[in-house]
């Protein structure tokens, strides 16, 4: 344990040192990767869409930092009287690229309407509802040097539960306006060298005969003294850890408790109030249309797995966004909790698609590779084993190296050896992947993978449930007496309702109505009265009435079955009793 003389003596070499580290480096403060709008630009390009005839701005509030989250409602006619879709972008703020994904899509739905009948008819039929930027705070980190991810808020938080507040973050130790990695020598530590590229660490594996020779840390400092690094940093709730489903109590950025924060509030009352809402689009590195997960058991009292008989139809979607997205081979998608995609299929009862939208693609390794150190290797002959991920065994950061020296990118910091006071006489290295360029892609191929979703949505749109009232009819039962019937048939793909809608019983469920003139009765049946789920491809349900009306006298019947989720139908018949 330090004494306080040994705290004030390192505090004061590690402020000259890192003043003249510092000093070297002038870092403005610019996006992380150019072309990429921060909040001022983000929302100047909302408010410019919503110049537009068939589109409105609204606010759903204002964060912590002040900054509105802003909303776009995008159609024709009653727009909240139509089905809808709901597409929400920035759910992992450091996911820069899902915000802009978003808006992109929000100018390309209104710019396509104007001029192509098509894209209007969609419009007709059904409304989109666009919040590209849920929480703007965090997002600005992408903006401002020294560049590391954040995805909480601004609420002032105690991650380590010491009485302090963010006290303790990451820092750039070296100057050079990116947080990245601190690599200290360690005989017992886990990591060690990736064998196809010593730049990349991986976990090594005893039961490989392997032995690690590194810790690793963010870039940083026990600035506390508690002798743990960069474990309270700013920033304090994230949007996508504050949900129901799932929620991580008590875990970092989760929050004091479920939909604690003016984000997630804004974003679920605006969901909850618009019943009209039948999909939720999603734009977050927790993908399930590359690589839908399996589904789960239908017995769980609490639900955690996909619906078994939502599992088809989920699959077929995919289908359709895997052969307009292209690529492959992409990257397993982290566990969500307290996530809006889980929470917007378990809790808000909606088909919930989450989209990557974009991940780094493979690169074939030269036939033979030259490590750092000169040796030559033959990348074919060496192959993981099948059971180890991508992920856990570095293949993945290896790749993305090869991409970034294809491309001309500079997304990585050579290790740097460095002087520091917290490991005192120990080898401590800088460096690593410069944070936010492997999760988004150069702002010159946004607008071609906008043109991809926007060709998924349009296909979406069409595999929505289409109601029909397929027959009605009515039987003369005599002095003024009628039988009526009348089928209701679902011409969609989709089901009205998904199997995780019927259990959380959020969407309105289908309805039938009879209206009959003013001189008819209704001798048995309700004038209105619930349907059950119809099935994808003619699923149908029946319902029948015994009616009174004036006999001698024409009448017109109007039958009409709705969900605001689902949308209407209406048909009439008119009778004369002779």
């Amino acid at each position: 344990m330090r004494t306080d003389s040994t705290r004030r003596r390192c505090h004061g070499l590690w402020t000259i040192a890192a003043g003249l580290l510092c000093s070297t480096t002038a870092i403005a403060s610019e996006p992380a990767i150019d072309g990429y709008r921060d909040y001022r630009a983000h929302h100047a390009e909302m408010r410019s869409i919503a110049r537009s005839e068939l589109a409105t701005f609204t606010s759903l509030g204002r964060t912590l930092g002040g900054r509105e989250i802003g909303l776009l409602s995008i159609g024709t006619g009653k727009l909240d009287e139509k089905p809808a879709v709901l597409i929400v972008g920035g759910v992992v703020p450091s996911h820069l690229a899902g915000s802009e994904l978003a808006l992109r899509l929000a100018r390309r739905l209104t710019d396509q309407a104007q001029a192509d009948k098509d894209a209007r008819a969609m419009l007709d039929r059904v409304t989109f509802y666009v919040i590209p930027r849920p929480a703007p705070d965090a997002c600005e980190a992408f903006f401002h040097a020294p560049y590391s991810p954040r995805d909480g808020n601004q609420r002032p938080t105690d991650d380590d539960r010491d009485g302090q507040i963010d006290e303790d973050g990451p820092d750039d130790l070296d100057g050079d306006g990116w947080i990245t990695q601190m690599r200290v020598a360690d005989p017992t530590g886990r990591y060690m060298a990736h064998p196809d590229d010593p730049r990349v660490l991986i976990e090594a594996d005893p039961k490989q005969d392997e032995q690690g020779q590194w810790s690793l840390y963010t870039e940083g400092r026990d600035n506390d003294e508690d002798e743990q690094h960069d474990e309270d940093g700013p920033g304090g709730v994230a949007f996508n850890r504050n949900f129901t489903h799932n929620y991580p109590y008590f875990g970092q950025g989760a929050g004091p408790h479920q939909v604690s924060e003016i984000e997630t509030r804004a974003v679920a009352d605006f969901a909850f109030s618009h019943p009209n809402i039948a999909a939720v689009i999603s734009f977050t590195p927790e993908d399930n249309l590359m690589k839908p997960p399996k589904a789960g058991s239908s017995s769980e009292r609490i639900q955690t797995g996909l619906q078994p008989d939502d599992a088809p139809y989920l699959e077929f979607v995919a289908e359709q966004y895997r052969e307009i997205h292209g690529g492959e081979k992409a990257p397993e998608s982290p566990d969500g909790e307290g996530s809006f995609s889980d929470w917007a299929y378990y809790h808000y009862g909606r088909w919930s698609f989450a989209c990557r939208g974009w991940w780094i693609p493979q690169v074939e390794p030269e036939k033979d590779d030259v490590d750092e150190n000169g040796e030559e290797e033959d990348a074919e002959e060496e192959e993981e084993p099948e059971e180890e991920s991508d992920e856990t065994r570095g293949r993945q950061d290896v790749n993305a190296l090869r991409w970034f020296e294809r491309e001309g990118i500079d997304g990585f910091v050579p290790w740097r050896s460095i002087d520091h006071p917290d490991f005192p006489g120990r080898k401590v290295e800088v460096g690593g992947f410069k944070p936010f360029l492997r999760l988004n892609p150069p702002a010159k191929e946004l607008d071609a993978l906008a043109e991809k979703h926007y060709q998924f949505i349009d296909r979406l749109v069409e595999l929505f449930p289409k109601l029909a009232i397929d027959e009605l009819k009515a039987e003369s039962l005599g002095e003024g007496v009628w039988r009526i019937d009348a089928t209701v048939l679902n011409r969609g793909y989709l089901p009205t309702v998904s199997s995780m809608g019927q259990t959380s019983r959020k969407p309105h469920p289908l309805q039938i109505q009879i209206k009959l003139p003013a001189s008819g009765e209704l001798v048995t049946g309700h004038v209105r009265t619930r349907l059950p789920t119809l099935s994808g491809n003619g699923g149908k349900a029946k319902q029948t009435w015994l009616v009174r009306l004036p006999k001698g006298k024409p009448a017109t019947i109007r039958v009409r079955t709705w969900s605001p989720s689902v949308g209407a139908a209406t048909k009439q018949l008119k009778l004369t009793d002779k």
